[in-house]
């Protein structure tokens, strides 16, 4: 690990292994705002230009002088429900761990839900990557019913595409598809198959669109000549959204491929983790 600075990102920690190299926030976040092959292309989206912003009176309530919400780009850690307080703006630095075969990237405490995030990364030797999300309740009351959300937040170009049941289970339903209000099943970016979802994303629409399901396979992204493929934990329990542990939105700036752990009450002290194993190869673009 060594310290740079990166673009408008301020202070980051660099990651390098088996040819690839991952940045991370140091100032802000914690973010994992590049992720590529050394000397290439970053398969994150990097909001420079802060396109996307939230401020809300539950901020200027609550949480004065901690700035508004940014969304920065890269990879993030969000608590679901979705509701005002995921967007905790997460402005202030970071401590930085080195951990025996790894890096842990601790933020402050939050004012608002007592949470605290941990993001723990490792790299294997093909510099792909593993990275532990954890809530600890830092507060002084058990939390509701809460899921850790972990966000990557892919650059203009991506197509997920995320895998459904196949599987015979009689009079049995096999699959959902979880739908947000503004969703328009009709929208030229989204495909629904027997198989599998993919959601691309296109510059040339101001509309979002979401969708969800419970998936028991990972779920790919290809950009730029690469393939981003995403597995994850999937613990037994109550998911959110209708039973979502994968979710992906689109927007004209970005694509967010999204997964979620089982919903959980944190006792005073208690820790939730949720896992996610990264891997990215070079694939041309014929075989997208």
């Amino acid at each position: 690990m060594e310290y740079i600075n990166y673009k408008n990102f301020g202070k980051c920690a660099k990651l390098s292994k088996g040819g690839k190299t991952m940045l991370v926030t140091v100032d802000v976040g914690p973010r994992i705002i590049f992720y590529g092959y050394d000397n290439g292309e970053n398969i994150f989206y990097e909001d420079i230009d802060d396109n996307i912003n939230r401020d809300s009176d539950y901020i200027k309530k609550n949480l004065k002088g901690k700035g508004i919400w940014h969304i920065y780009g890269g990879h993030r850690i969000w608590k679901s429900p979705e509701y005002e307080d995921s967007y905790y703006p997460d402005n202030s630095p970071v401590k930085v761990l080195e951990l025996s075969n790894g890096t842990s990237f601790v933020s402050d405490t939050e004012i608002t839900t007592g949470l605290q995030k941990v993001m723990n990364i490792y790299m294997d030797d093909d510099g792909n990557a593993t990275i532990d999300h954890i809530f600890i309740n830092n507060g002084n009351c058990p939390t509701p019913k809460i899921a850790l959300w972990t966000l990557s937040v892919m650059d203009k170009g991506a197509k997920a595409e995320i895998p459904l049941s196949t599987k015979d289970t009689g009079l049995l339903a096999n699959r959902n598809l979880v739908l947000w209000s503004y969703t328009d099943l009709n929208d030229k970016r989204l495909d629904i198959q027997n198989d599998k979802i993919t959601l691309s994303q296109r510059t040339d629409t101001d509309k979002a669109v979401k969708i969800g399901t419970y998936v028991e396979k990972q779920a790919k992204v290809y950009i730029k000549d690469m393939v981003f493929t995403k597995d994850f934990d999937r613990k037994e329990g109550d998911y959110a959204d209708f039973c979502c542990n994968v979710e992906c939105y689109t927007n004209k700036h970005m694509l967010e491929i999204e997964s979620l752990s089982n919903l959980q009450s944190l006792e005073i002290g208690q820790s939730l983790i949720h896992s996610e194993h990264w891997t990215l190869t070079k694939v041309s673009h014929n075989k997208q």
